[in-house]
């Protein structure tokens, strides 16, 4: 487990999950797994995410809160 502000993609494990949670409410867990599906590169840090998620509910880009949400 990594703090937040270090964490990158490859730092996931099965059991992790990276939580956006919108300016409206919307609220999305992704894996790793569809974080690479996307195209998201291992080496990216998860904070840099909040800049390219879009909200599924709003359509809007960049009013996540993203964090991490570690397994166990």
């Amino acid at each position: 487990m990594r703090p937040l502000y270090d964490a990158r993609v490859s730092d996931l494990g099965p059991g992790d999950f990276v939580q956006a949670e919108c300016a409206c409410g919307h609220i999305e867990q992704l894996s790793a797994a569809m974080l690479a599906t996307a195209g998201v590169a291992p080496h990216r840090r998860v904070l840099d995410l909040q800049r390219s998620l879009k909200c599924s509910a709003c359509r809007w880009r960049g009013r996540a809160d993203v964090t991490v949400r570690w397994a166990g």
